[in-house]
């Protein structure tokens, strides 16, 4: 199982942690075609470990949160 973080900048300034199968997640490629790029956010994975996660996660100094998938 791999696990990836999304770093929001916009929404609520969180880091989110996902499963990589997650239909939001879909492996760090996320579920919306962006045409904003990076400036929402970015995609941070994959870990190997939900710990490696949570450490990245923390890291961004963001409000850390697990999805649902977790």
């Amino acid at each position: 199982m791999s696990y990836y973080v999304y770093e929001n900048w916009v929404a609520e300034n969180k880091a989110v942690i996902h499963v990589g199968t997650c239909g939001y997640c879909k492996h760090g490629k996320g579920c919306h075609k962006n045409p904003l790029g990076k400036k929402n956010g970015q995609w941070h994975g994959p870990f190997e470990t939900l710990d490696k996660a949570q450490n990245i996660a923390n890291a961004t100094g963001r409000n850390v949160k697990k999805h649902r998938c977790v």
